[in-house]
C-alpha cells in the first residue's frame, strides 16, 4: 500500500481528488497545508505575515518529512512544496507522486470564485492569471519530477484503474 502524493499548483484539484481518492481506496487523506496550520495554531497568511516565507517552508518541509512515515494516506501538498529544499525527491521515496497540470486560466478562474484573500503568495498581484502562469513557469521543473501528470477533468474510476498495478 504505497502512499500517494497529490502535487500541483494552488486550486489544481489536490484536496478535492485527494479526498475521493482516499476515500475509494479506503486511505486516509492528510492535507498539508491543514497540518501545518495545527502545528503552528495559525493560518497559512497569518504565517506567512508574521513569520515570512522562509520560516514557512522551513515548517512545511518538517512536517512533510514526519507525514513521510505513514502508510496509505493520500497528501495533498502545498502548491509550492515540491519547489523548496529536497522536498520532491522526498516526495517521489515517500510514494506515488501525481502532477495535477492546470492551465493557468483555469486556476486564475478557480480561485476567482473562491476567493483569493487566502493566498499569501498572490496577495498584491495585479494580474491573476500572468501570475499564475509565471508560477507555473517556476514550478514545472519540480511538478515534472512527479510519477505521473494528469491533465484535464479527472475521474477517480479511471485513475484508479491507472494506479492499481502500481500500488
Amino acid at each position: 500500500m504505497k502512499n500517494i502524493i497529490l502535487v500541483g499548483m494552488m486550486s489544481s484539484g489536490k484536496t478535492t481528488l485527494g479526498k475521493k481518492l482516499a476515500r475509494a481506496l479506503g486511505y486516509r487523506f492528510v492535507d498539508l497545508d491543514k497540518l501545518i496550520e495545527t502545528d503552528q495554531q495559525m493560518d497559512i497568511p497569518s504565517i506567512f505575515s508574521q513569520k515570512g516565507e522562509t520560516y514557512f517552508r522551513e515548517v512545511e518541509s518538517r512536517i512533510l518529512k514526519e507525514t513521510g512515515a505513514q502508510k496509505a494516506i493520500v497528501l495533498a501538498s502545498g502548491g509550492g512544496t515540491p519547489c523548496f529544499y529536497d522536498n520532491m525527491s522526498f516526495i517521489k521515496k515517500m510514494g506515488i507522486s501525481i502532477f495535477l497540470d492546470v492551465p493557468a486560466a483555469d486556476l486564475a478562474r478557480r480561485i476567482e470564485n473562491h476567493g483569493k484573500d487566502d493566498r499569501p503568495i498572490l496577495s498584491g498581484t495585479a494580474s491573476l492569471q500572468d501570475t499564475l502562469q509565471s508560477k507555473i513557469t517556476e514550478r514545472l521543473p519540480y511538478y515534472s519530477q512527479a510519477d505521473m501528470t494528469l491533465s484535464g477533468e479527472i475521474e477517480v474510476k479511471h485513475l484508479l484503474e491507472v494506479l492499481e498495478p502500481l500500488l
